[in-house]
């Protein structure tokens, strides 16, 4: 019997595919309610996607944009 895993590139690429679907799916939401995200927003989310910021991180970040806690 073998055990088959992963290499880290693969993980990573995974990870990354998940993050884009979920920054994708959030910005679709916005247009969806006839608003379009800032440039600001935008840069945030590419900085999800490419690992640099985590989802708390991310909201956060949002949040501190437009005032909001």
């Amino acid at each position: 019997m073998s055990i088959t895993t992963a290499s880290p590139k693969a993980s990573d690429a995974a990870r990354r595919a998940q993050r884009e679907k979920y920054a994708r799916e959030a910005l679709a939401t916005l247009r969806l309610e006839d608003l379009a995200p800032t440039k600001e927003v935008l840069a945030l989310a590419n900085e999800y996607i490419e690992g640099r910021l985590e989802a708390k991180e991310l909201t956060t970040a949002v949040r501190r944009l437009y005032g909001r806690r």
